[in-house]
């Protein structure tokens, strides 16, 4: 069904390519950041949001460790294990609940390998190259 573009949160492709294309339109309004990049290089990346929203950290900030406490804040590990985030229910349209602990799995990069098998793989890849090939935008996987 993801596949196919029938999904409850809309064709994934068509999706991601809207925000990958208002990206390269307005620059200033739309920033797009992949996972990988972020957990790569958590400081950059969250300094890089801030200066996107408007709201940059200023030197005595950085020196202060305003940023790494930040990082602190957002992390996967604080937010996962908020009480909200441990037994708190989202509603998704008018009739869809879901416990929110099912929006956190492990946090790690490359976690997908143990959800997908090598079959599913091709197909994601092979939509992908067909969706984005032209585009300027990757997003493929690899086992």
């Amino acid at each position: 069904m993801f596949c196919e573009g029938i999904y409850q949160f809309g064709p994934y492709w068509d999706h991601v390519l809207g925000f990958w294309n208002a990206s390269i339109e307005s620059p200033d309004k739309v920033l797009i950041l992949t996972y990988e990049n972020l957990k790569k290089n958590t400081l950059d990346s969250v300094k890089k949001i801030a200066k996107h929203m408007g709201q940059p950290f200023s030197m005595e900030e950085e020196k202060n460790g305003i940023v790494e406490e930040t990082v602190k804040l957002c992390s996967f590990d604080k937010l996962s294990n908020l009480e909200v985030n441990k037994n708190g229910v989202t509603k998704i349209a008018s009739f869809r609940y879901y416990e929110n602990h099912v929006f956190f799995r492990k946090g790690e990069v490359g976690d997908w390998k143990t959800h997908l098998t090598p079959e599913m793989v091709d197909k994601i890849n092979e939509i992908s190259k067909r969706k984005f090939g032209s585009t300027g935008f990757k997003s493929y996987i690899s086992l």
